[in-house]
């Protein structure tokens, strides 16, 4: 008897059965165990990412746990342990593991919430020292901190600037109603990040105390997954963690309850930054964990019935003007065996009743009536779907997929499946659930009586808010009304009605080192495709084709990059938008057009079985694209509505004045104003869609994945063979956009909040080649390790500096590197001559032997992982093709990156680095 007529039993069994919910089955190949101290493990052998696992280290500690002398330090701790352990004092920890490839912050991680703690370390199973020491490192991290008063005292001024980060519109309205939110529980009292002045004055030996109190292994769990061998793993694990011990008094681990209120709460949060106008709805109830049946089959009924209001929301916005600019309804967990209902409309301060109350009575009329039969069968269809897609991978999972599972075992006593198991079982239940299930789910679930409405505005003197008043006013009229069920139009179930002329194969070409073949039709079209075996049915497909908005004049500008947003939420050929996604509704295939400065195309992904829709799909944007003016100006409206609505963001201008300078003012690097909308032009803008489209023997189509390149050659001579072509070719035009020379500076001083924000830009133009690319890669990982070690650990003025780098060809061969940062906005030009003392040190000497052994280790690692991803070769090919540059490189970079020499690569970056090339803007708080 086969695992899935198993589970329909178990299922069923269920249903005959009042007195107790079947258990859900556990999956029996992760090794559990709890050592005599308490200390449990889960070790799951998985192959993908191979010579991979993903290590977990997992502390029932939280912020909820901190007496009020100790807010913050359970997420101090975190940062503590990275400062040195037992078995890598100092800085080692980080320093070990960045030779070994392993990065701070991008690979090994760590966060601090309410309840937990949990600290993240990827790391290589074919290096058994390295392994052992990853170990070693977690075992470390459960009670070997050496919390040293130096690396104390210096962790203050990073804590207090990450705490920093959070100081904008968002951070500050939470304050304003995280207690009524929270239902007044310790939760609202109790931020991960803590307060600034324990943050900033708190001695050491409260921190060792808490450490003490709660580090313990009777709330620790070490997570593995990986290629790796269970038994000898689960061997280290006890041998290395069954000595650890419990304090001699061991103070039991409070539970702190949200306790629920049997009413209607309301409160208004304003904030002089925030730039949306919103009702909030929130209805809460207690959940319990997924243990069983039963807990899994509402699970479900409520992923369909966020997925059925997504849908109608969606098809009604496509149906004409509105009087609100967005609504969404979604069930949720929320926190401490909590889940909350949330109905959520954005406005424009002008219809607070019009908006609310069209919003709330469609919430209403699915209370009353439910969704309609077609609704539920293509909400059962898309999920269906998702299922099915998720079952083809299910023996090509990554590892770092199903450590979760694990990870809410242990905290949350969640019941973790087999993945293949669990699908399947949802797959049975899905089959048993009905329309009238998810009516009863919504019609209970609203019915709880902890409900809080929540107003959330702009700041301003001339905008009135609804009041409580306001707010049960408009409720009670829309609730002593009768709304008629819902009607939806049904879909043509053809996307083509007549089939295109097929064209013919005229060349083709076997890349045999790539495992790569490429043809070209008849029309001119090229094709790329690299079949592999990466994903069993994933398939990722571009085209591309030169040109773009480059080739119209300023007139046209607006109007050609918004074309593909007005015409891809047009429909398609005969099908008008909402007749477009039914027909869609149960294929896994996506197909989005774009014209971007220098190039027009489209970017998709497929499985196999939908490929040929999403050519189909190709075909009519090419050939018989739609316009729905009506449609477009209701699209055109919202965003002039939202552009009224926008206060004075110090981000927003931040990043326009940076694109702005950037860009030397041009025309094109304007920021957008509500003028911007008045230079679209509805009449151009399906000209322009339709021209860049227009010659099919301008483009080139990548398909990369789990293909049958002999059927794929038939589809793409039926559907792209068969597109109009005059085979005549475009080159981009060069707008001459340039990054100005010489040294600027722009100060800003906007908004609330003692925050500063901070970008450099470096630039130069430069021969664009192996050597000089590579060396600028090297430059862009030393500046990273540089400017860790210097903003944030010497400096302690910095969170997490942040450093791009952005390299083109063409128009123009020019490199850049921008580095980011928030901080203190009294010490922006201290960090400022901070970041130009680095890179005047670099320019002089480069990099170290050792800095080089770690760019080496790191870029090996990521290459060896990419190499095996379908994005990956699908935007390399890209990337060669459009840069005209051999698509074997990626042959040859192994080796490239192994014979980088220090010498070359130092020659190579002081001749980059052009220190009179800076451009400085910042942005301060107003006094």
């Amino acid at each position: 008897m086969n695992c899935k007529v198993l589970l329909a039993q178990l299922f069923l069994g269920v249903l005959t059965i009042s007195a107790s919910a079947q258990d859900l089955p556990r999956d029996t190949s992760v090794r559990e165990g709890k050592l005599d101290n308490g200390f449990r493990y889960f070790i799951k052998k998985n192959k993908k990412p191979e010579n991979r696992a993903v290590l977990y280290l997992v502390n029932k500690v939280g912020s909820i746990l901190e007496e009020e002398n100790e807010r913050g330090l359970a997420h101090f701790l975190e940062h503590m342990n990275f400062k040195g352990t037992k078995n890598f004092p100092k800085n080692e920890l980080i320093d070990y593991l960045e030779k070994s490839g392993v990065r701070f912050g991008a690979d090994l991680n760590a966060y601090t919430s309410f309840d937990q703690t949990v600290y993240q370390l990827p790391i290589p199973t074919d290096d058994p020292e390295l392994w052992q020491n990853g170990l070693k490192i977690m075992r470390d991290w459960t009670s070997e901190a050496l919390l040293e008063k130096e690396e104390f005292e210096k962790e203050r001024g990073v804590i207090l600037e990450e705490k920093r980060l959070q100081q904008n519109a968002q951070g500050r309205m939470s304050q304003q109603y995280m207690p009524t939110l929270y239902n007044y529980s310790r939760y609202a009292e109790r931020l991960p990040i803590g307060l600034d002045e324990v943050i900033a004055k708190v001695d050491i030996s409260v921190l060792h105390d808490f450490y003490k109190r709660w580090y313990r292994p009777d709330l620790q769990a070490l997570v593995i997954v990986g290629d790796i061998d269970v038994n000898m793993v689960e061997h280290q694990v006890k041998a290395l963690f069954a000595d650890l011990k419990n304090p001699q008094h061991v103070v039991e681990r409070p539970q702190y309850p949200i306790n629920l209120i049997d009413s209607l709460r309301f409160l208004q949060v304003k904030d002089k930054e925030f730039s949306n106008y919103r009702i909030d709805y929130f209805v809460k109830r207690k959940t319990k964990p997924l243990t069983d049946v039963d807990g899994l089959r509402e699970r479900i009924i409520q992923r369909i019935m966020n997925n059925l209001f997504a849908s109608r929301y969606q098809e009604i916005a496509r149906g004409g003007k509105l009087p609100y600019l967005g609504t969404q309804v979604s069930s949720a967990g929320f926190l401490a065996g909590i889940e909350t209902l949330n109905f959520s409309v954005s406005l424009s301060p002008e219809k607070w009743e019009e908006g609310f109350k069209a919003a709330w009575k469609e919430f209403i009329r699915a209370q009353r009536h439910g969704f309609t039969a077609d609704e539920f069968d293509d909400a059962k269809d898309r999920l269906k779907t998702q299922m099915r897609v998720l079952r083809q991978e299910s023996d090509k999972i990554e590892s770092g997929t199903l450590v979760e599972k694990y990870v809410q075992h242990f905290l949350q006593g969640d019941t973790y499946m087999s993945y293949k198991d669990e699908l399947d079982l949802q797959s049975v239940i899905l089959d048993n659930i009905s329309a009238a299930d998810v009516h009863t789910y919504l019609k209970t679930f609203a019915a709880e009586p902890d409900r809080i409405f929540m107003v959330m505005a702009a700041d301003k003197q001339d905008v009135i808010l609804p009041t409580q008043q306001d707010l049960r006013s408009w409720t009670d009229e829309i609730a002593a009304t009768e709304p008629t069920p819902y009607v939806r139009e049904r879909a043509v179930e053809t996307l083509m009605q007549d089939l295109p002329q097929a064209g013919k194969v005229v060349e083709e070409k076997d890349f045999k080192d790539l495992s790569l073949v490429h043809w070209k039709l008849n029309n001119g079209v090229h094709i790329y495709v690299k079949p592999t075996d990466f994903k069993n049915d994933e398939i990722l497909f571009s085209a591309f084709s030169p040109g773009g908005s480059s080739l119209y004049e300023d007139v046209d500008y607006h109007s050609a990059m918004n074309a593909p947003a007005f015409v891809s939420s047009s429909g398609l050929g005969n099908l008008n938008a909402n007749q477009l996604s039914q027909f869609l509704n149960a294929k896994a295939v996506q197909v989005i057009p774009y014209i971007g400065e220098r190039e027009e195309g489209f970017s998709g992904a497929s499985i196999g079985k939908d490929l040929e829709a999403g050519l189909g799909m190709l075909h009519l944007y090419m050939t018989k694209s739609r316009l729905d003016t009506s449609r477009y100006n209701v699209i055109l409206e919202r965003a002039r509505t939202a552009m009224r609505n926008r206060t004075v963001d110090p981000n927003r201008a931040f990043a326009d004045t940076l694109n702005n300078v950037l860009g030397n003012y041009h025309y094109r690097r304007q920021p957008t104003t509500l003028a911007t909308f008045d230079k679209i032009d509805s009449s151009r803008v399906k000209e322009i869609f339709d021209e860049r489209f227009a010659n099919a023997a301008d483009f080139t189509f990548l398909f990369v994945g789990n293909v049958n390149v002999d059927s794929l050659r038939q589809l793409t001579v039926k559907y792209l063979g068969s597109l109009p072509a005059n085979k005549s070719s475009e080159n981009a035009r060069d707008l001459n956009i340039r990054i100005p020379k010489g040294s600027i500076r722009k100060d800003l001083l906007l908004g609330q909040g003692d925050k500063g924000t901070v970008q450099l830009v470096f630039s130069d133009d430069y021969v664009y080649n192996d050597q000089n690319n590579i060396s600028l890669d090297a430059l862009k990982a030393l500046l990273d390790f540089r400017l860790i070690e210097r903003l944030r650990k010497k400096e302690s003025g910095v969170y997490s500096p942040s450093v791009r780098l952005t390299k083109s060809k063409f128009p123009q061969s020019v490199y850049s590197i921008t580095i980011a940062f928030g901080c203190d906005p009294e010490r922006k030009d201290e960090l400022i001559k901070a970041v130009e003392e680095e890179m005047r040190l670099i320019k002089s000497n480069g990099m170290n032997a050792t800095e080089l052994s770690k760019f080496k280790a790191e870029e090996a690692r990521v290459f060896d992982l990419q190499l095996k991803s379908n994005d990956f070769w699908l935007s390399y090919i890209k990337g060669q093709l459009t840069s005209k540059e051999p698509l074997s490189d990626v042959l040859t970079y192994p080796q490239l990156l192994k014979d980088a020499d220090l010498t070359n690569i130092n020659t190579s970056i002081k001749k980059l680095i052009n220190l009179k090339n800076q451009i400085v803007v910042t942005l301060g708080s107003v006094k």
